[in-house]
């Protein structure tokens, strides 16, 4: 997790931005902190930096900056320690946002595009449409009214099972895209649409997972059940309650591709079930998202063609795998906007080939299994995606850091959390068309297991509190995790294992793999810290923490605790904020101090006694209690009066008494630490006192000090400043020496040459060995730089050459004349004389011609060498 910069800033602990999220009700009276929770508590949700706040049934517009602003103008008017009923007629740093929501709200979900946020009670839920950033942000205070749409009237009401959660899916093209889950494991999609109201009233897609686990074929009935339909008795309304429900992805890039269509819900008895694709009419596709799955498929193909004992199911789903991929190959995709106005995204329409609703899949066994409590919450983190199977040439810009399993944690209520693998992975997988006749072993026998990697208790205590944990994934790293406890927040980080782990699952050799794997899951361990700690008695109205990372804040943990906020300020780490100043390792050299939460009053302390209220109540019974100034009568009355008293001081006196312990440990343990301060600073002003030597006596007196010195000691910032004269005395003397033997050594050896003088020199060198003739070797001698420089290739030995042939075609056109001479008789042969002498003198007048051209360039050539090489000789 990164480093911790401040624990509950002041500027949030003011009275103003804690009103922000204390109703009014809960102003003017004490909450009891055991409160029985029976779900999540998702109060607090936030849209950038703009906070959402449910208090009661009311829900509330903030922002950070502006919390901000109010905290610190409150601070600097009336200080940091003041809590004066006079600060609630300060102006409200909040708006309030009005909705027909009539119930206690429960949970706040707001939509990945902003436009919408989902408000849950326990068995309703409202869709409203929020304004834009700007329009809240106006001078108003008065209460805004929020277009707003019930979903499900007939679906989600008091008659029928409570609400579980309601998530957005995050493939939805314009992020509008609701899928709600119900305690009966009947889960809907609804295609949210503004313009049109019958979106918000029948879901597009309605499973009943208890008939979809039954199921044998797509021509079964595994549809929710209707408002009003009378329900009989099954063993799954008790094995299948849902407790959480949750995406495997979050639609990125680098995520394996069927992760974020697939929808994993946990059983509260400890059951996990996913369904895969769970996908809505029209759905965004991330640029390698086809791209990996067809490349994983075909090969999965090609393998079981190969084998020869695959079963019938294996290659029904990837029969049916190949068809959905060719059917949305097939489409031509629509392009929609993307994040930025530069970003596009591909979307495409469900295949209609196959049925909308997948297979369930599951449960899945835990290997080895855990004491299972009940389930709370599950978290998973998608598988990366396979870069070498994807791309054919090394891609370096692939960020390899990940593992290629899918990671599943699941929260149990006694403040456990249990990380699994998903070795085997998720893949789409549906119901076959028609039920087959025959019976086959392998159809019904579809367990799958998930390995159980760790099991990491948060409470770290012997008392088991129950509770409800939740989790929060990370804004900076899919690998780290905020999980909610009834102590506080809880940060997990997985990535002291994952880069061990990924190095054996991708090793080539299996030889050890067993033993080395043993060695990992040993050793790994994941780290732990505790951002956010509640100073309070274990409180089960925790809300779950939302992590906001923003420049102007920074990246921030808030959360709330009986309508108090409690928030961390965390540093963001290099990858995001590569531009972050050098200056924590800098500090880190002096002792640091641990960030500590600022000290709040107990609301005990200020709290009201409820004796005068008594003194009332009895002044108003003075016909059976008498007066309670005058002296006591000893009467049944008076000891029933006493005992109430006794019974109200002993309590107060007791929760005084508490909250004034606490003061006091906190008070010792400040001491202590500044104690430890001193200790430490002291520690630090001797190890100067040592290197200055202010800590020899004045009268002390040094046996080795120098001549020079006169035996005297040197101390303080004497003996400093004479080691810094010894070395900068000593430094020019080396410096000198450097210097005269520098100025030695050019007067013996000339100047030095320049690289342009030395590549001069070579290209002389070798234009010398082709124009002059070759030296002629010893005898015997027969080597690479003799043999490889012929008489042919150097000048001289060209125009030698040209001289022999010249001599050679005039002797032979000289015996040719005069043979002819010879033979020929009468006018025959003077004619053929001359026609064989014309012949002859043509061809000897060409070649002459041609020798004497070659002599006159090679003589050029010699004469401009030589005379730059007179020229190089003279200079």
């Amino acid at each position: 997790m990164p480093r911790i910069l401040t624990r509950d800033p002041s500027w949030l602990c003011a009275p103003a931005p804690t009103k922000f999220f204390r109703s009014e009700e809960q102003s003017k009276k004490q909450t009891s902190l055991d409160v029985r929770c029976d779900g999540p508590n998702r109060k607090v949700a936030h849209r950038g930096t703009e906070l959402f706040v449910a208090a009661g049934n009311e829900l509330r517009w903030s922002e950070l900056s502006l919390l901000k602003d109010v905290g610190q103008d409150h601070e600097r008017r009336h200080g940091r320690d003041s809590w004066n009923e006079q600060d609630e007629d300060d102006e409200r740093p909040y708006r309030v946002l009005k909705t027909p929501v009539s119930r206690q709200i429960t949970q706040l979900s707001v939509s990945p595009s902003g436009d919408y946020i989902a408000i849950l009670t326990s068995h309703t839920c409202h869709v409203c449409i929020l304004p834009s950033s700007s329009h809240l942000r106006t001078q108003e205070s008065s209460p805004l009214r929020l277009k707003s749409f019930q979903l499900g009237p007939t679906a989600h009401v008091l008659e029928q099972a409570p609400l579980v959660c309601a998530i957005w899916h995050p493939l939805a093209p314009s992020g509008d895209c609701l899928v709600s889950v119900t305690h009966d494991a009947c889960i809907r999609l609804w295609e949210l649409d503004s313009e049109n109201r019958s979106s918000f009233d029948e879901p597009t897609l309605a499973v009943d997972l208890k008939k979809l686990a039954n199921a044998t074929s797509t021509q079964a009935d595994f549809s929710a059940s209707k408002y009003g339909t009378n329900k009989g008795f099954s063993p799954d309304d008790v094995e299948m309650q849902v407790a959480a429900a949750c995406f495997g992805g979050q639609g990125r890039e680098d995520e394996h591709g069927w992760a974020s269509m697939t929808l994993w819900v946990a059983m509260t008895e400890g059951d996990v079930y996913a369904l895969c694709p769970f996908l809505p009419s029209r759905w965004q596709a991330p640029a390698t998202l086809l791209p990996s799955l067809s490349t994983s498929v075909i090969d999965k193909s090609r393998a079981l063609g190969r084998d020869l004992e695959a079963s019938a199911t294996e290659r029904r789903m990837v029969d049916q795998q190949c068809k959905w991929l060719a059917e949305v190959d097939a489409q031509e995709p629509m392009l929609y906007p993307g994040q930025t106005e530069f970003d596009t995204v591909e979307v495409y329409s469900r295949p209609s080939g196959l049925s909308a609703v997948p297979k369930l899949q599951g449960p899945f066994q835990l290997s080895p299994e855990p004491d299972f409590s009940e389930i709370t919450n599950i978290h998973v983190i998608a598988p990366k995606i396979d870069d070498e199977a994807l791309y054919d040439e090394d891609n370096e810009d692939a960020d390899t850091e990940g593992l290629s399993v899918g990671i599943i944690c699941l929260a149990t209520s006694t403040n456990e959390v249990h990380v699994c693998l998903d070795v085997n992975g998720v893949e789409a997988e549906w119901l076959p068309s028609k039920r087959s006749r025959a019976y086959a072993l392998d159809d019904t026998d579809d367990l799958k297991e998930l390995v159980l990697f760790e099991t990491i208790d948060l409470a770290q205590s012997e008392a088991e509190d129950d509770g409800w944990p939740t989790f929060t994934s990370s804004p900076t790293d899919r690998y780290e995790l905020c999980v909610t406890h009834p102590m506080g927040v809880c940060g997990l980080s997985f990535k002291p294992w994952i880069g061990m782990l990924e190095d054996e699952l991708s090793a080539p050799s299996d030889s050890g793999a067993g033993f080395r794997l043993g060695v990992v899951l040993e050793s790994a361990q994941t780290l732990v810290d505790q951002p956010i700690d509640i100073p309070t008695e274990p409180d089960r109205g925790v809300n779950t923490a939302v992590a906001i990372l923003d420049p102007s804040i920074g990246y921030m943990l808030l959360t709330s605790a009986t309508n108090v906020p409690y928030a961390t300020i965390l540093d963001i780490p290099s990858s995001t904020n590569a531009f972050e100043p050098d200056g924590p390792e800098v500090a880190g050299a002096l002792p640091a101090i641990e960030p500590r939460a600022p000290y709040r009053p107990a609301p005990e302390f200020d709290q009201p006694s409820a004796l005068p209220n008594l003194i009332k109540t009895a002044n108003a019974r003075r016909s059976t209690t008498g007066d309670l100034k005058a002296q006591v009568r000893f009467s049944p009355a008076t000891l029933q009066l006493l005992t109430e008293a006794h019974r109200i001081m002993s309590t107060e006196t007791h929760r005084l008494g508490t909250v004034a312990a606490d003061l006091f440990r906190r008070c010792e343990r400040m001491r202590s630490e500044l104690q430890e301060q001193v200790r430490k600073v002291a520690e630090i002003a001797q190890r100067v006192d040592a290197v200055t030597g202010n800590e020899e006596d004045d009268d002390s007196f040094d046996a080795n000090a120098d001549e020079d010195d006169g035996g005297e000691n040197l101390v303080g910032n004497e003996k400093i400043e004479y080691r810094m004269n010894v070395a900068h005395e000593r430094s020019i003397e080396l410096n000198e020496r450097y210097d005269a033997l520098r100025k030695k050594m050019m007067r013996l050896g000339g100047r030095q040459l320049s690289a342009r003088e030395k590549a001069f020199g070579e290209e002389v060198r070798r234009l010398e060995k082709s124009v002059l003739p070759p030296d002629e070797p010893p005898a015997g001698s027969e080597d690479e730089e003799s043999l490889s420089t012929s008489p042919g290739s150097t000048l001289a030995g060209r125009f030698d050459a040209v001289m022999s042939l010249q001599q050679t075609l005039v002797q032979q056109a000289t015996d040719a004349a005069a043979q002819a001479e010879k033979e020929g008789d009468g006018k025959k042969a003077m004619d053929m004389k001359a026609s064989s002498s014309g012949l002859g003198s043509d061809y000897r007048k060409q070649k002459i011609a041609q020798v004497m051209a070659l002599l006159e360039r090679e003589t050029a050539l010699v004469e401009a060498v030589m005379e730059r090489l007179r020229r190089l000789q003279k200079g």
